[in-house]
């Protein structure tokens, strides 16, 4: 399943390089790889095309956490949870202000 989610993505990305959905799409699918490196690849994409809500930035941070990158996750932890407070997400933003607390323990 997640081969054919990873040509399809592929495919509407090769037509549009700066779809910022594809570039989601496929952090999420490598995510499911544990392809980390490609998931900060694609989200990095996908946040420079415009405003997210925190989701991109929770989950960037996470695959930061993974690759051993604690300043890197943290910066973006804190990016996500300024975006989810800007966007009226106030759980999301406690659910990230979780993941920069459990940084320091």
């Amino acid at each position: 399943m997640t081969t054919a989610r990873l040509e399809a993505l592929q495919k509407m990305l090769a037509a549009n390089p700066n779809n910022p959905m594809a570039h989601y799409g496929l952090a999420n699918e490598y995510w499911k790889l544990a392809d980390y490196q490609a998931v900060v690849r694609h989200l990095t994409a996908y946040l420079e095309t415009g405003d997210d809500q925190g989701a991109g930035y929770r989950l960037l941070g996470q695959a930061y956490q993974r690759l051993g990158d604690i300043a890197a996750a943290r910066a973006a932890w804190e990016q996500g949870q300024r975006a989810a407070e800007r966007h009226g997400h106030p759980t999301m933003a406690a659910e990230i202000g979780e993941l920069l607390a459990d940084l320091e323990t």
